[in-house]
């Protein structure tokens, strides 16, 4: 059995609301905290691999992680949202963005890429890191893009849905694999610091 960690990288700084996907952008200065966090809860150096996203808003926190010891993979990147990128949501033709809102899905940005193409990638490396990794413990540091696509893929339900799944900011998720069955599991969805906060009331 396979214990498999999907983490979200931590907030990002973009007060003027930059469409970002495969740009660059810097992290929220108390990141610390959270990767403090995010290490406390994973609880897991031993047997286990660390797989993340080339940028360096995952990179940061895979280093952190796994001692420096953790493996890129392009197929973890964000969305590329193509002539959008770093542009401001506000100067981006409305036309354009209700089209993408419409369809999501298949609706490619110029020179960008579709959520299906994403899922594509997500998923392929997905069943790569099930069948070829032969540690007890995978460690995924990556996007909400790529975790939905993982979750929605085990789910087995339509994309249009995929945004049915909250997946925050340093958030946690995981799936138990059995690779006798092959079979994936999911054992927890979106464990960020605040899940519970509004739940218990003195």
């Amino acid at each position: 059995m396979k214990s498999i960690y999907l983490v979200r990288h931590t907030s990002v700084y973009n007060p003027t609301k930059l469409c970002f996907g495969q740009s660059e952008i810097p992290l929220e200065e108390n990141f610390t905290v959270s990767f403090d966090w995010i290490k406390e809860q994973l609880n897991t150096t031993e047997n286990c691999a660390f797989y993340s996203s080339p940028l360096r808003r995952c990179t940061k926190l895979a280093s952190y992680l796994s001692d420096d010891n953790f493996t890129i993979e392009s197929r973890l990147n964000d969305l590329n949202f193509g002539n959008w990128e770093m542009k401001g949501w506000d100067k981006i033709p409305a036309k354009e963005v209700k089209l993408w809102q419409d369809d999501f899905v298949n609706y490619s940005t110029k020179k960008g890429e579709n959520f299906a193409d994403l899922f594509e990638r997500s998923v392929a490396f997905y069943e790569e890191v099930c069948s070829t990794t032969n540690k007890e413990n995978i460690v995924i540091i990556c996007h909400a893009g790529n975790i939905r696509s993982i979750l929605s893929y085990v789910l087995d339900f339509p994309l249009e849905n995929v945004f049915n799944l909250k997946i925050d900011y340093g958030s946690i998720s995981k799936i138990a694999y059995n690779e006798a069955q092959k079979l994936s599991t999911i054992e927890l969805i979106n464990f960020a610091p605040n899940s519970f906060k509004n739940l218990v009331k003195d």
